[in-house]
């Protein structure tokens, strides 16, 4: 073997020895070679998986993968929409409206972790369409500030937690006020489930709901596909770490 060619494989050795950012050089004129594309997109797309099979669905930077959504009347950005700063995404006063993922989804986990402010209010839509109104025409997990002075009087299944005027959550697992709480929400198939802060609030099956009022009220029961959205009313509540699993 040659001293030239010799040179080469040792060089084309040691790129493959510490793969990942290496580029391979030519051992006559040390000129980079430049990694396949395709490769770089392959790689991105499998780190934004954990071992867990969970896949971020915001970056943190921007609403790449998420779109507004509303009904006639109502086109369901309001104000400057859902803003951005350090990581955090969050709705104001007057900023928010109805922001959903792109893409949609029949089972799977939600994970994620929100901040409330006294008296806060949004809620998570779930297999929702783009119009409409997602506690009606899919189904809304409240996000409320349970110990608000504006939310004394409410119904049980009008609290965090709870499919919407549906199944009420369990109450006791929300922390103060300006802490962070994580949540998931669990859907697959008929069953319906939330935690918060590791336990348990809700535990539904949605075959369980016989009442025709009911059924007639929410016929976003019945879907078993859709997009999950964050739902605004007005309040300031901030989400990070967003991200889903898919499951089979």
């Amino acid at each position: 073997m040659n001293a030239r060619l010799n040179r080469t494989l040792i060089v084309a050795l040691a790129g493959c020895v510490f793969g990942g950012t290496a580029l391979f050089v030519s051992a006559d004129d040390a000129t980079p070679i430049k990694p396949d594309p395709a490769v770089q997109d392959a790689a991105t797309a499998s780190s934004s998986s954990d071992a867990h099979g969970f896949v971020k669905i915001f970056n943190g930077k921007d609403l790449t993968g998420w779109t507004y959504g509303g009904s006639k009347g109502n086109a369901g950005k309001e104000g400057k929409g859902y803003q951005i700063e350090n990581g955090v995404l969050y709705s104001t006063e007057h900023d928010g409206g109805n922001l959903f993922t792109e893409a949609e989804y029949t089972d799977f986990i939600f994970s994620f972790d929100f901040k409330l402010e006294p008296n806060s209010n949004n809620g998570i839509g779930i297999r929702s369409p783009l119009e409409g109104d997602p506690a009606y025409v899919a189904m809304e997990i409240q996000v409320l500030d349970d110990s608000g002075s504006d939310y004394k009087n409410l119904r049980p299944a009008q609290y965090h937690g709870s499919i919407y005027d549906v199944f009420p959550a369990k109450r006791g697992s929300q922390k103060p006020v300006g802490e962070w709480n994580h949540e998931e929400i669990n859907a697959k198939g008929r069953h319906v489930t939330v935690k918060l802060n590791g336990n348990t609030i809700v535990d539904a099956n949605l075959d369980d709901v016989k009442d025709e009022k009911v059924l007639k009220k929410h016929p976003g029961l019945a879907r078993g596909k859709g997009h999950i959205g964050l739902l605004g009313h007005g309040t300031r509540v901030e989400f990070r770490s967003m991200q889903v699993k898919e499951l089979k």
